[in-house]
């Protein structure tokens, strides 16, 4: 018995058990440990051993033990019965669980698919108490108003306060908490402008740089002596992350009556096109959009901003100050002489918009030759404007299309250059530009921030007689290795400058700039060319 009594005390952690009346025992806490792991009929056995003390009769000591041993015994048994009972009872809940899922998939695969209906939030009404995808509260006098155009077809004269500036924040707030920040258009946000897809998308936080090295040639005859022959080297161009932000004031009375017109169309009713959505995909997002690709990819010139010099409610600043661009970085680069890009020698004496038909098929083969040895086999797009490219396509058809039944197809000729696999790819950014490059599109690198869907609305306010929207978006343009680049860059042509003579400043209208037939951007007037 001593055995087990040593066994208990190592159990308890306690050097001797305490004695009462000089007779050892169990402490309520203790009995309730030993109960707990070795079961009742145990715990008593051992505490009425403990109570008779050292016994001499030797019959009676092996009975104790004996005792003890079954109640240990018993109480294993019982637990291991309760366990086996528990896990069975699991196994039964997940093998009923199980078949009813396996039930449900077979009925859903009979059945047709629906759209997958979200939850609206209370404070929106519901139709027989079921919620509509985008449910908008036909409360509002702006909705009651299309409504009733929708169905009369007689428009209601409308107020200049219909939409009513809280009215359309908390409608912006319930768009936001419904994830619909998220759509295509924002997933696409990268995607979105229109040379998005020349780009090899990255993510960064504030810079990038590539993870490669150049190498030459290693192979040799054999000699057996040491000819070290392969030189490597790491010429990375670092890529900057740009943080830009959109403040975007909207006054409801501005935007109402183009929408009522917008909403007349007899195969939607007003629940599907909330003045939130319309003013997200046809407002904000198309000219977030046309800032990238026609403002900041391209021809953007970063302008570090001292924020202590400015002060909230101050005009907003250009998309074009925000990032550097891509014709920049080629001008930059060739104005510093840096030579990490390859720059094609005859551009500088080269004018596109003054060359005859013989030198401008001429200058283009001649840059598509330079590329050969390089990219012999390998097809890339050559970046151009569309001035470039019409010229190149209008001197082409007047060398090749006379006296053939296709000098008035307006489409003569392929955008593949003579003799090569090289195409040339007109740039909505690079309008009026004189430029042309070619390097593979895994070298030309577009930034994301660390998260790839970007919540560019972040925060809609009311103030005075505005709705303020608030967001903001990572985006940053570039190449990997200047030794891939080449280009036909020539000196004095400023990218920047060419916004604003093309398309004035940002806080114009810029929608009808750019396409009057009598100011071409390759001339340099203002207002043309596109």
């Amino acid at each position: 018995m001593k055995k087990m009594a040593a066994i208990i005390l190592s159990f308890l952690g306690i050097p001797e058990f305490t004695k009462k009346d000089g007779i050892p025992s169990l402490t309520k806490e203790q009995q309730s440990k030993v109960e707990a792991t070795f079961g009742k009929e145990f715990a008593d056995k051992f505490s009425d051993y403990l109570a008779k003390g050292d016994s001499e009769d030797e019959d009676s000591e092996t009975q104790a033990v004996a005792e003890l041993i079954s109640a240990l015994t018993a109480a294993q048994q019982s637990s291991a019965t309760a366990l086996e009972s528990k896990f069975q009872a699991k196994i039964d809940t997940l093998v009923t669980t199980n078949t009813a899922l396996q039930h449900q998939i077979a009925a859903l695969a009979d059945a047709d698919e629906e759209d997958p209906i979200p939850e609206m939030s209370a404070d929106i009404p519901r139709q027989a108490d079921k919620p509509v995808i985008m449910r908008v509260d036909m409360r509002m006098p702006h909705y009651n108003a299309i409504g009733h155009f929708l169905k009369s077809g007689h428009m209601r004269e409308v107020e200049a306060t219909t939409i009513d500036v809280a009215d359309l924040a908390t409608e912006f707030g319930t768009y936001l908490s419904q994830g619909r920040n998220n759509l295509d258009e924002v997933r696409a946000l990268f995607q979105g402008f229109t040379s998005a897809d020349m780009f090899t998308s990255k993510m960064a936080v504030t810079e990038w740089r590539a993870f490669q090295s150049l190498i030459t040639s290693i192979s040799q005859q054999f000699t057996p002596k040491w000819t070290p022959s392969g030189n490597t080297k790491f010429q990375p161009l670092t890529v900057r992350n740009r943080r830009h932000k959109i403040n975007v004031p909207i006054i409801p009375a501005e935007v109402l009556e183009s929408y009522m017109l917008h909403m007349y169309d007899e195969g939607l009713a007003p629940d599907q096109m909330p003045i939130t959505k319309y003013i997200w995909n046809n407002l904000v997002y198309p000219q977030l959009m046309q800032d990238i690709e026609l403002r900041m990819i391209w021809k953007g010139k970063f302008v570090e901003k001292d924020w202590s010099t400015v002060t909230s409610g101050d005009a907003g600043g250009s998309p074009e100050d925000s990032m550097d661009g891509i014709e920049s970085i080629l001008v930059d680069n060739k104005a510093a002489n840096a030579k990490k890009i390859n720059y094609f020698s005859e551009a500088d004496d080269f004018d596109f918009t003054t060359a005859t038909t013989a030198e401008m098929l001429e200058f283009t083969k001649n840059f598509v030759d330079w590329l050969a040895p390089i990219f012999r086999s390998s097809a890339m797009d050559i970046g151009c404007s569309d001035e470039f490219y019409k010229a190149y396509k209008r001197a082409y058809k007047d060398k090749w299309g006379a006296g053939s039944d296709k000098s008035d197809n307006p489409r003569f000729g392929s955008d593949n250059i003579d003799f090569s696999m090289h195409t040339l790819r007109k740039v909505d950014g690079m309008y009026g530009s004189p430029i042309l490059f070619a390097t593979p599109k895994t070298n030309l690198i577009k930034l994301r921030h660390k998260n790839d869907v970007p919540r560019v609305i972040s925060d809609v306010q009311k103030q005075d007689y505005e709705v303020r929207l608030f967001g903001e978006y990572w985006l940053g343009g570039g190449f990997a290795y200047g030794e891939a680049v080449f280009a036909a860059v020539p000196d004095g042509y400023d990218p920047k400058a060419k916004i604003t003579e093309i398309y004035d400043a940002h806080t114009t209208y810029q929608q009808n700039k750019g396409t009057v037939p009598a100011g071409s951007a390759a001339s340099g007037s203002a207002g043309g060319g596109l």
